[in-house]
């Protein structure tokens, strides 16, 4: 590494930095430098083979970290689509070709799982790499400029890098997102102020079904600006500004820095968006989870339904949320159990699910299976779904899948490693028929996966 002194300004002192060249890439896209005292630094938005001008800052007592005074782009950014990428903290692999991208987060896992567990998982890659999300949200912050919508910095949560247009939402979401600003531009005193406590707007949600024609906007403000002079404008502003389906207005807490949650008011249109999959049309409530990329999502929904047992009783839908899986595969079974720990949602899936199935018997039931599974009742010849929150399904719902699980058994996952921990709990009582690793969401980390266990000795 070669040194290189300045003088920083007004003080006299000298600053001693550094020239780092960039050896690697992790799984989540960020580049692997070594710092001056040789301990490995991760860099994001960076190549390997580019080099840094960095100052090896002294922080705490015991603790430095890199600042970084320069990069220097040693291979082309030729594939970034975004005007802001590198300042966004939404994708880290937009310079990254695909098929490296799908190198770097594939090849651990699939090396974990077989190293690991034995299992051997297959790659399933996906077509379209741009303008897949069905939901963005943005921060809303009043700006020196004018009103600043966009997404929170990497790695400084203060800051809100404004963003014009997002390459991985739709045309449809753009224009969107180009209609609401041009109404704040008008009316920027809407605008929460989280310094002087002014204003009510906190974020903007736009949602966009793929399979249909539904979209909407959430904005979500601060509670008691409802009753504000200022709202009743900017409600009519809205209703003659922007064209989209449905418009809502949710409030919550002034210090609560969550969006598309909060009590609804209803603008125009409806409460939820109806979205297609495999056929089967799903309401989304709009301030529910429902799947980001439901079109990327497909070889998961193919691989599942191509493997269901013949015999088909029962559907064991674990973590079912809105009742996603059981609607899409009820049918093939007499009857349904639906276990979930928010009481809104089971109250939707039981309500969808009747009207969807009527011929068929269901049970959903609010059921917090991190805390006990005595809801769970062993079925021998069920069929078990269980779609997890990130960190995993939890060591209970692993010892009861282990000793009283049924004969097949799916297990999608969105965070493969804690997949890889779950399965270590029960695999001595089933073995892997199959699995496969996909990745609805190019230009990030994240992936997807789901294995396919049948009980040994059935």
């Amino acid at each position: 590494m070669s040194e290189i002194l300045f003088k920083s300004s007004g003080t006299g002192k000298k600053k001693t930095l550094d020239k780092v060249k960039v050896e690697g890439l992790n799984p989540d896209f960020s580049g692997i430098v070594t710092a001056p005292n040789g301990k490995k630094v991760d860099i994001f938005y960076v190549h390997p083979g580019d080099e840094l001008v960095v100052e090896y800052v002294k922080r705490r007592p015991r603790q430095r970290s890199l600042k970084i005074h320069e990069i220097i782009r040693n291979h082309s950014w030729d594939l970034v689509q975004c005007q802001v990428f590198g300042e966004c903290g939404g994708c880290t692999g937009q310079h990254i070709p695909y098929p490296s991208q799908i190198n770097l987060k594939f090849d651990p896992i699939i090396t974990s799982f077989q190293r690991d567990l034995g299992i051997t998982i297959k790659p399933v890659l996906e077509s379209q790499i741009y303008a897949y999300r069905s939901r963005m949200d943005f921060s809303v912050f009043p700006g020196t400029e004018g009103p600043v919508i966009g997404q929170r910095q990497r790695g400084n949560f203060r800051k809100v890098v404004p963003i014009q247009t997002c390459s991985i939402q739709s045309e449809w979401a753009n224009l969107a997102l180009k209609r609401v600003r041009s109404v704040l531009e008008g009316m920027p005193n809407v605008i929460w102020d989280r310094k002087s406590e002014q204003g009510g707007l906190k974020y903007l949600t736009i949602r966009k079904a793929q399979n249909t024609e539904d979209g909407m906007l959430v904005f979500t403000f601060t509670e008691g600006f409802e009753s504000h002079p200022l709202l009743d404008e900017f409600r009519k502003v809205c209703l003659a500004d922007l064209h989209q389906g449905s418009i809502i207005f949710c409030y919550n807490r002034p210090k609560s820095e969550v969006s598309a949650v909060g009590r609804p008011e209803l603008l125009r249109g409806k409460l939820t968006f109806t979205e297609k999959v495999l056929g089967q049309s799903f309401e989304v409530p709009f301030d529910s989870f429902f799947q980001p990329n439901p079109n990327g999502f497909l070889p998961i929904l193919h691989f599942i339904q191509e493997r269901l047992p013949e015999e088909r009783e029962v559907l064991m839908d674990l973590f079912c949320g809105n009742g996603f899986f059981s609607l899409l595969y009820g049918e093939y079974f007499q009857h349904v159990d639906g276990y979930e720990l928010t009481e809104s949602s089971i109250a939707i899936a039981s309500t969808l699910f009747a009207e969807t199935h009527p011929s068929k018997t269901h049970s959903f039931q609010v059921s917090n299976l991190f805390l006990s599974t005595e809801n769970l009742h062993s079925k021998e010849n069920a069929t078990l779904i269980l779609d997890p929150p990130r960190a995993g399904a939890g060591k209970l719902v692993n010892h009861w899948i282990r000793e009283k699980g049924p004969r097949d058994v799916f297990y999608v996952s969105c965070n493969p490693y804690s997949q890889i921990e779950d399965v270590r709990l029960f695999i001595g009582a089933y073995e892997c028929v199959g699995g496969i690793i996909i990745d609805p969401y190019p230009h990030t980390p994240h992936t997807e996966t789901v294995l396919h266990f049948r009980r040994k000795g059935s």
